[in-house]
């Protein structure tokens, strides 16, 4: 008879390494919302677009590698840890200052669809020193293994992502013209 303990190593192993199958918009997690900040579009670009700085302050973030390509394309080689996961991938960044800052994983090392969008738009009426944010989320892991984690972790993901860049924003530029976190944001969609 086999140990339990060699049965449940066995199956973990092969669930580490074996591959979802193709992508399929049934498999892909998604979230997008909409917040009023009191940040400009200028500053809260200038944080999202910095992804060198990503270690400093993005949770589960421990590396960061980019190369410039032009003025408004970046590539980055990032290494990204959910205990017990630790993973190398590759984003192409695009960027039009200062509305948009889009990252998409390119590789397919890790995962099939890994793909971030901050948009940037006009925030209270008169007020510069707002903007309205449109984020968005989308990503499905490769293996079966990762996309487990990637399902107990979600939520704890999606409410934290956001709240870090606007921490680094305030870190940087000091208080905000109001306090973005008392009001909650809206969600656009949610599928986990």
């Amino acid at each position: 008879m086999i140990p339990r303990s060699k049965l449940i190593t066995s199956s973990f192993r092969r669930l580490a390494t074996q591959a979802s199958p193709s992508p399929s918009s049934d498999r892909v997690m998604s979230y997008s919302e909409r917040r009023l900040l009191g940040f400009s579009s200028e500053k809260m670009f200038s944080v999202v677009n910095n992804v060198a700085e990503y270690p400093k302050f993005v949770p589960w973030c421990r590396q960061a590698d980019v190369k410039q390509i032009s003025k408004n394309v970046q590539v980055a080689e990032l290494q990204i840890g959910f205990p017990p996961i630790s993973e190398h991938y590759t984003s192409r960044v695009t960027s039009l200052e200062p509305s948009v800052v889009r990252s998409v994983c390119t590789d397919g090392r890790v995962f099939n669809v890994l793909e971030t969008t901050w948009r940037f738009g006009p925030g209270k009426p008169g007020d510069p020193n707002t903007t309205m944010l449109h984020f968005s989320l989308d990503f499905e892991f490769k293996s079966a293994l990762h996309a487990y984690f990637a399902h107990m972790f979600f939520d704890q993901v999606v409410k934290t992502m956001v709240g870090a860049f606007l921490k680094r924003t305030e870190a940087i530029y000091g208080a905000p013209s109001f306090d973005h976190f008392v009001s909650k944001a809206e969600v656009l969609a949610y599928k986990h």
